[in-house]
């Protein structure tokens, strides 16, 4: 099996990031395929560190900069990320360097050969997002890893990477997103994230709303896991915008950490990485053999980290941005931080957005600031029909123009756009993906 065949046979696996939501709702969620799974793989998962991070918004950014850390502090990090904007092999990384094509396919090539007679059995065969984590929990152990960063794929409790006792947890900020699956209330999705906190094992918070905290605390306290949150244990500076990122300082608990500079655009990720430092130190107490090196290469680390698609620059002239905001949360930050870094500016979208997404919303959100939304199909079919984008966006007095895909809707954007103007393509990952693809 060579890569595109492995492409090829990972999509015509049961795949919940590219079905339709009413057809999702029917679904049988468990962790008994996964069990199965990894038990036939000889449980590569069992000798190796974890950190596990859940939660709506920011949990990659978090991911990556715990990572990058991890890294610079000389250790051999596995990261494990979803989605992809290009390649399946961006999920699953060591010190920032993908798998290869040819890892990635020989380990599918096992996994698939290991796991084909559970078509068979009461679990059926492992679903899209559960063989890609066979495959990252397989190739860590291969190579031996020190330890790895998980970021979960939805939810948390009943999440493919909820098979691991990390040495610590964290939740990122939490927001109405999956409601079919997760539920309809804050309270009910916080739930299934707080499914990935583990007896003892200490756990790290955003700063949340009122009912989302409660469930957290009350679930630590039921697993006695050692609760530290962003706003009370660990504190932030504001950032100062650098033009390639900004500069901020955190208050941990163990230590100050001045003058951090990401190169990662918006105030909400620097909760992220307050979050992230909360981790690290967690990391770092139950480590203690590598407890300096962590501790010590905080502030290198994150000036570090990559993670393209948020806030990211990508043409100075005319100014364009890509952002992966797919939710109203997002999109309320991603606004926070444009009208932060870069208040001058009239804005032009390129969208693209998911149908089982609150895209009415979205749109409301960004219509105040709009003098032109451009609208495309993204490549997927749980994409939002463009034609009906365009009737809402000019509902809210917004033109609107109906591109024939996202990279040409990029393109005629730069055509239009103004000395004054800045383009911001946002609505999903996948929109993004593609820009990322076609430059």
């Amino acid at each position: 099996m060579n890569f595109t065949e492995a492409t090829d046979y990972l999509y015509g696996l049961i795949n919940y990031e590219r079905t339709p939501a009413q057809a999702a709702m029917s679904r049988y969620l468990n962790l008994e395929r996964m069990v199965e799974g990894l038990a036939r793989l000889g449980d590569p998962h069992r000798n190796t560190r974890f950190v596990h991070i859940a939660g709506t918004k920011g949990k990659g950014s978090t991911a990556a900069m715990t990572a990058s850390v991890l890294a610079v502090a000389g250790l051999q990090c596995g990261l494990y990320t979803s989605p992809h904007l290009v390649t399946f092999r961006e999920r699953m990384q060591i010190n920032g360097a993908m798998i290869s094509e040819d890892e990635f396919a020989a380990l599918l090539s096992e996994v698939r050969a290991l796991t084909a007679d559970m078509a068979e059995g009461s679990h059926g065969l492992p679903t899209f997002f559960e063989t890609l984590t066979l495959i990252a929990f397989r190739w860590f152990a291969q190579q031996h890893v020190d330890i790895a960063v998980l970021e979960t794929g939805m939810g948390g409790r009943l999440d493919a990477t909820n098979v691991v006792t990390p040495l610590a947890c964290a939740i990122t900020t939490i927001a109405l997103d999956h409601t079919t699956e997760l539920g309809d209330t804050l309270a009910l999705i916080a739930g299934e994230k707080a499914g990935i906190i583990k007896p003892g094992v200490p756990v790290v918070s955003a700063v949340q709303q009122p009912e989302v905290a409660q469930v957290i605390r009350a679930r630590a306290q039921e697993l006695n896991s050692p609760l530290v949150r962003v706003g009370e244990k660990i504190g932030y500076t504001p950032g100062r915008f650098l033009g390639n990122g900004q500069q901020f300082s955190i208050a941990g608990r163990l230590r100050e950490y001045n003058d951090i500079h990401i190169p990662l655009l918006g105030e909400h990720q620097i909760l992220n990485a307050a979050v992230a430092v909360g981790l690290l130190e967690c990391v770092a107490e139950a480590w203690p053999l590598q407890r300096s090196a962590i501790l010590g290469a905080i502030v290198a680390g994150m000036a570090e980290v990559k993670w393209p698609g948020r806030m990211q620059v990508i043409s100075e002239e005319p100014l364009t941005l890509i952002d992966g905001a797919h939710d109203p949360a997002a999109i309320e930050a991603l606004l926070a931080g444009l009208q932060r870094h870069y208040p001058c500016y009239k804005r032009r979208y390129v969208l693209g957005f998911m149908a089982d997404k609150d895209w009415a919303q979205m749109l409301a959100l960004l219509a105040p600031t709009a003098v032109e939304f451009i609208v495309a199909a993204i490549d997927n079919p749980r994409t939002a029909a463009p034609a009906e984008l365009a009737k809402v966006a000019r509902g809210l007095g917004v033109p609107a123009i109906v591109a024939a895909n996202i990279p040409v809707a990029l393109e005629l954007a730069e055509m239009h756009a103004k000395a004054d103007e800045l383009i911001c393509l946002t609505g999903s990952l996948y929109a993004v993906g593609e820009v990322v693809a076609h430059r």
